[in-house]
């Protein structure tokens, strides 16, 4: 076989490879919330532990990262701030569109009552982010919201 040959047989060989690795490459599979052409890496609380638990306990929050609590049906639920560690902003959605916002809701200081967060309408889906990204990210009641 000649050089060129062989150098033609390894660069096709290299390519299949480089290839391969590009499809084999884990994909990132977090979901994501669009809002307002903003997206946010999400954990999902969908079932009634996760719920439950929601961030409490947690030290921090990743900037572009929030929690979303998804209900089967919508309704008025209450969300406290018990053993929270940092202060939050709410995004209220129904029907994939923002309901209500509630802003830079403070955690409990020692020896205070959890602050709760009520809304007069019903939801099914809550994003919890951190404090200030509802300003940051410019989001709005009306705004439509796409789970990735």
């Amino acid at each position: 076989m000649s050089s060129t040959l062989k150098i033609l047989f390894l660069l096709v060989i290299l390519a299949g490879l480089l290839l391969g690795a590009k499809f084999l490459a884990p994909k990132n599979t977090a979901p994501q919330i669009v809002i307002n052409g903003q997206t946010i890496l999400v954990e999902m609380a969908d079932t009634p532990a996760k719920i439950v638990q929601g961030l409490s306990g947690r030290e921090k929050l990743p900037e572009n990262a929030g929690m979303l609590f998804i209900f089967k049906k919508a309704d008025e639920y209450t969300f406290w701030m018990k053993d929270m560690k940092f202060n939050l902003d709410f995004v209220f959605i129904r029907g994939q569109k923002v309901i209500n916002l509630a802003e830079n809701i403070p955690f409990p200081g020692p020896n205070q009552e959890p602050q709760t967060v009520v809304v007069a309408q019903p939801f099914d889906q809550v994003l919890e982010i951190n404090a200030g990204q509802i300003k940051k990210l410019n989001l709005k009641i009306g705004d439509s919201t796409i789970l990735q």
